[in-house]
């Protein structure tokens, strides 16, 4: 078993040195899912023979069955609960593409696991293979975002655990109620990252808190600005606050932001507030920019994370979008050979 198991330690034991030296890559997460699913199954092949052997073969056949249609119908929930979660967006926020990203991978999933029954019920082997080639593109963008997700998560935890103290605190800003107001999902970001500020000022240092976020057409000031005066507001010291106000995404808030800290001469570790949804795509983009620290995420309204969590997943495919094609495209190949036998076979 042990030898079975060497591959998937490996793979763990490069992923924790990996974590060690920079956390804040996508690719991390790859490591870490295949690792466990080389463990997995090399424990999954351990485990059913010991299953055999201890109990009859009809048990372990409805055993197998049992997990089966359990995954099955996790998928079927998913895929329901992300169309039911279209519409909570489409009560709350309106009609946007959050909404539109929600219901089409719900409507994607249900319509191909409806395909899969009804292919086995009609037991049609070809349409079987047909429907397996088809399903491999999805499968592997399947894995991408599992592996995302995971370990986005597990960058969060890491974080919240074991961030220190910095030098220097950017909270980054979305839309305003109104096009004045600072909205909860905004208020939680400026929260946290006033947090990590109060928790480094305790460890003795002395940094900055940089507000981010320009002015949207539909809004009467910059985002920069309405979170300024929320925090003067909220006795927050006048001195240790910073404003940037000419940023228009995530990418021009952490340029402009560390032309800032050069200024205010903060060159040490940094940390990037923003969403939960956010945070992991922040730190990548982080790293690129070649800004040393971490980011934190604040809680999301729950009917709000799911889209929001498909549409940043989707930025990170683009951004590693040459590669992604690549491999889709050739997964796609089956799908044109068996079109073309199926085309010349009379």
């Amino acid at each position: 078993m042990w030898t079975l198991a060497l591959p998937g330690l490996v793979l763990l034991a490069i992923f924790f040195i990996a974590v060690y030296r920079e956390s804040r890559r996508f690719g991390l997460g790859l490591l870490l899912s295949l690792a466990l699913l080389e463990l997995g199954g090399v424990a999954l092949g351990t485990a059913l023979p010991l299953l055999n052997a201890t109990t009859s073969a009809e048990v372990g056949t409805w055993a197998l069955l049992g997990m089966f249609f359990l995954l099955v119908a996790g998928i079927a929930v998913l895929g329901a609960f992300l169309i039911v979660n279209a519409f909570t967006m489409l009560r709350k926020e309106g009609f946007g593409l959050s909404a539109l990203l929600s219901a089409g991978h719900g409507m994607v999933i249900l319509v191909y696991l409806a395909g899969t029954v009804i292919v086995l019920m009609s037991d049609r082997t070809d349409w079987f293979v047909w429907l397996g080639v088809l399903g491999l593109p999805g499968a592997y963008v399947a894995f991408l975002f599992v592996s995302y997700l995971l370990y986005s998560q597990l960058y969060q935890w890491g974080t919240r655990r074991f961030g220190g103290p910095v030098d220097a605190v950017v909270v980054l800003g979305s839309g305003l109620g109104g096009g004045e107001r600072v909205t909860p999902l905004l208020a939680g970001r400026i929260e946290r990252g006033r947090a990590v500020f109060e928790k480094s000022v305790e460890a003795g240092r002395s940094p900055i808190l940089i507000v981010s976020g320009g002015q949207g057409r539909d809004e009467k000031l910059s985002e920069a600005e309405a979170m300024r005066r929320y925090l003067l507001e909220r006795d927050f010291p006048a001195d240790s606050l910073v404003r940037e106000d000419r940023s228009t995404d995530t990418e021009e808030n952490l340029a402009n932001s560390a032309q800032l800290m050069k200024r205010w001469q903060a060159e040490g570790e940094v940390a990037v507030a923003t969403s939960n949804y956010h945070a992991f795509r922040s730190a990548v983009i982080m790293r690129k920019a070649g800004i040393p620290g971490y980011t934190v995420g604040c809680r999301t309204a729950p009917y709000y994370w799911p889209s929001a969590t498909i549409r940043e997943f989707g930025a990170i495919l683009l951004e590693h979008s040459r590669i992604n094609l690549a491999i889709i495209l050739l997964l796609c190949l089956p799908v044109v050979l068996l079109t073309i036998n199926w085309i010349v076979t009379p």
